[in-house]
């Protein structure tokens, strides 16, 4: 694990005598399963920005993950923003275990942990979530050592796209990990965008995937399989885990770190961390376009499991699913209906659990605590002209916040220019508190977001505007119906989980990130 600090020279220079810089610290995406904050190239942002160099990695869960360190996760231009605003940032990206190594966890594992005599708490004997206790690592040492570089290390905002947003949200709620920032920023994702699985059923699943993958000997004992998958090195893992049988790592429900399904856990606001003063939310326009043909139906064949999946099979959920995605009759309306589903599933609906339990904090609108939920709609030109038709896709926001040179010289429109130094203002003004201009922060979550009268007519959300202006919109965009019927999907999978816990049947209801045996295609 380590760390990349990006700090102006005129901050550093001054650190001896004065540490006041606000400090963001990223979280970068990946699935949990890849991404980094150094490497050449990960992600289909990264190729969609350099699709005209031919990099196509359409049919990997990486398809979703942030730009590459060498052109976006450099901070340099986010750091150089904030000094001609006179308002100092350190940008400091961080690295995190990933895949096997950093989310997993397994019955024999699990086992193995409770009798290691060298982990002398709960904590350090939990399985499957190295990957939070790595990013907590990170904050502490921000919180010790930022001084050093001129950041005031009681002024952290931490910001995550797609699982790096799943993970502020994840340490917003872990208990262990009260007080790691201040603020903090999701862009596109919340933690029920990853729920938390299982050792027991799950986890079992991963296991038996590595004991094939490694030709382990199945007539061995689970110990000893273990014992044989220790001994591969972390190259392999990762090897591994780069298959179409896994499309994503979540975290587990541990007990512990993670004490039960997050499906409940997201909705109770008296457990989210209250020293977070501000809270921002958002997502982009076309979130679901990228992920057609690996998660969704793009022929009408398909189109059955996909409602089989995200469905209860009772006759109103049936007709809610039709009133909300239409009559599905050939492969153009399924193409059209799924990516629909994998952006209210996987982005929207989430979000809006965030959201939802966040508004009802009795201290909203104070100084307290703000909470402010935003779209973002402007897609790349020179991305469209190349015709893949993503829109706003996952991830875009990325390349205007991080603003990277790549994007500057060579592929930005001058109007997309001045989008990214807007961008970049506000969420630089963010990290400080200073939410009162109007032009930056025209609009902010006032209500509980389940107030659907009031939020149907007052305009709550910030809009990255397709024309490159920030303007006002209705923070219920998708619509009270639409939330409803994803209210009912995701109570209807937790129940279905919880009463056949180790029916592979069960496991086919939502999403499941590795294939079912039963199966011959990704769940």
């Amino acid at each position: 694990m380590n760390l990349n600090v990006y700090v102006h020279e005129d901050t550093l220079r001054r650190a001896q005598e004065t540490q006041d810089a606000a400090v963001m610290v990223f979280i970068h995406g990946g699935g949990y399963r890849d991404g980094a904050n150094a490497m050449d190239i990960y992600g289909e942002c990264m190729m969609a920005l350099t699709s005209l160099f031919a990099f196509d990695h359409s049919e990997s869960w990486i398809s979703h993950t942030a730009l590459s360190a060498r052109f976006l996760l450099d901070g340099t231009n986010l750091v150089q923003r904030s000094v001609e605003l006179g308002r100092p940032v350190i940008v400091v990206v961080i690295n995190y275990r990933l895949n096997f190594l950093g989310n997993f966890s397994c019955p024999e594992l699990v086992a193995d942990l409770q009798n290691d005599p060298k982990l002398t708490s709960d904590y350090d004997r939990s399985a499957g979530n190295w990957a939070l206790m790595d990013q907590r690592m990170a904050f502490e040492w921000v919180h010790s050592h930022i001084h050093t570089f001129g950041g005031q290390a009681s002024n952290i905002t931490a910001f995550g796209e797609s699982v790096g947003a799943v993970s502020v949200n994840y340490h917003m709620m872990i208990s262990q990990h009260r007080g790691l920032f201040h603020r903090g920023i999701m862009q596109s994702c919340s933690m029920n965008s990853a729920p938390a699985v299982r050792a027991k059923v799950e986890g079992k699943l991963y296991f038996d995937y590595l004991v094939d993958y490694f030709n382990i000997p199945k007539d061995l004992s689970g110990q000893e399989k273990l014992e044989r998958l220790k001994k591969v090195n972390d190259v392999e893992l990762g090897l591994a885990s780069d298959s179409k049988k896994l499309r994503m790592f979540t975290p587990y429900v541990d007990g512990t770190i993670v004490p039960e399904d997050v499906r409940l856990w997201v909705h109770k606001t008296d457990l989210y961390d209250h020293g977070v003063k501000a809270v921002m939310v958002g997502e982009t326009k076309d979130e679901g376009a990228m992920f057609l043909n690996s998660m969704g139906a793009p022929t009408l064949d398909g189109w059955p499991r996909i409602c089989e999946k995200y469905c209860p099979p009772d006759a109103e959920s049936r007709e809610q699913w039709e009133a909300v995605f239409g009559k599905v009759e050939s492969d153009s309306d399924s193409a059209k209906a799924s990516i629909l589903v994998v952006e209210h599933s996987l982005f929207a609906h989430p979000e809006y659990s965030t959201l939802r339990a966040l508004s009802k904090r009795k201290d909203l609108g104070t100084k307290d605590f703000e909470l402010f939920q935003f779209y973002f709609d402007r897609s790349i030109q020179a991305v469209d002209a190349k015709g893949r038709g993503w829109g706003a896709h996952h991830g875009v926001d990325m390349v205007f916040v991080f603003g990277p040179d790549l994007a500057i010289e060579k592929v930005f429109t001058e109007e997309e220019k001045h989008l990214s130094k807007l961008a970049q203002t506000v969420w630089i003004l963010f990290a400080y508190g200073e939410t009162t201009s109007k032009e930056h922060f025209p609009a902010r979550i006032t209500r509980p977001m389940d107030d659907w009268g009031y939020h149907a007519k007052e305009k709550e959300a910030i809009v990255f505007s397709a024309q490159c202006t920030i303007e006002t919109e209705h923070a219920s965009r998708h619509g009270k119906q639409v939330f409803e019927f994803w209210d009912r999907s995701e109570q209807w999978i937790h129940e279905t989980r919880k009463a056949k816990p180790d029916d592979e049947e069960a496991l086919k209801s939502g999403l499941l990130c590795i294939a079912l045996s039963s199966e011959s295609q990704w769940s």
